[in-house]
């Protein structure tokens, strides 16, 4: 059968956000919650489910899959709406007994905040019906949670101060936003910078190092390729002209006093031009 229209691209992106947001704001705090990533295989079973406006048994949640679903009077407000209802159910839920307020169900919380879970897929669809046209909404989760070991329910996350108790293959915390809570991920680019012109990026300090004829801090400057009146000067990777000459590369004749010293370097004198971007021989030595 073919597969019903997937979630648009703004949509996508929405109901992924706000699952992670909703994961970095559980109480009490979780260690080891990790951050949630679209699949767009479980997206497409998840269209399927919704497509069938959730008639029958839910699939089954081998291999390793989670399920929530919801079918609402259409109108009520998208996943958007969807979301913050199965967060709600938390206010039921006693994270010190692992278990729901009588009466009460907690499953769409748990499977939402269940810290193992990595990979996420929605979808909705618009059904018809006797009491007027409603809205299913279903969402896969990899690997699923809410498990019972020997009849008791197995908690969702474990407590503790955010990312504390990430593995070593998730050991980066992505915050939100409002920078509130933390969640495992694999670890990204801390410094949020590139080198450029094949320049090497030192993590730990989060500096460029760059390879020959380039310099500053991305490595985006181009360094002089020649010093006509002048020598070149590696650190600077620029011209130290000679007096008389100015430019990048030393071959402007400049005219003006050469007297002054205005910087020492290596026990050498200099004036600076009054651009302040060449330094000049200085005919006299510091006093």
């Amino acid at each position: 059968p073919a597969v019903p229209p997937a979630l648009s691209m703004k949509e996508t992106f929405l109901v992924l956000s706000l699952h992670n947001k909703l994961r970095s704001k559980v109480q009490p705090p979780a260690a080891n919650m990790q951050k949630l990533e679209w699949s767009e295989e479980l997206g497409q079973l998840a269209e399927a489910r919704a497509a069938s406006c959730l008639q029958g048994p839910a699939p089954p949640p081998a291999p390793q899959l989670g399920w929530s679903e919801v079918l609402l009077p259409a109108g009520t407000g998208g996943f958007g709406a969807v979301l913050e209802l199965w967060f709600a159910e938390g206010r039921r839920y006693d994270y010190g007994t692992g278990r729901c307020a009588s009466n009460a169900t907690c499953r769409h919380y748990t499977q939402l905040v269940w810290a193992t879970a990595s990979r996420l897929g929605c979808g909705r669809h618009h059904c018809p019906g006797p009491h007027g046209p409603s809205e299913a909404f279903a969402c896969a989760y990899s690997p699923g949670g809410n498990w019972e070991v020997a009849g008791m329910p197995v908690l969702p996350y474990k407590q503790g101060p955010w990312c504390s108790l990430c593995t070593a293959g998730l050991s980066g915390c992505f915050k939100s936003w409002d920078h509130g809570g933390g969640l495992c991920e694999v670890p990204r680019n801390p410094c949020r910078m590139s080198c450029r012109n094949s320049g090497h990026l030192d993590m730990s300090s989060c500096q460029c190092t760059c390879p020959p004829g380039y310099t500053g801090r991305y490595c985006q400057v181009r360094c002089s390729g020649q010093c006509l009146h002048g020598k070149f000067r590696k650190e600077e990777c620029s011209c130290l002209c000679d007096a008389g000459y100015g430019g990048a590369e030393c071959g402007t004749k400049i005219r003006f006093p050469f007297h002054a010293c205005d910087v020492r370097i290596d026990s050498d004198c200099f004036m600076v031009s009054p651009e302040a971007d060449t330094y000049y021989g200085a005919k006299t030595k510091c006093q």
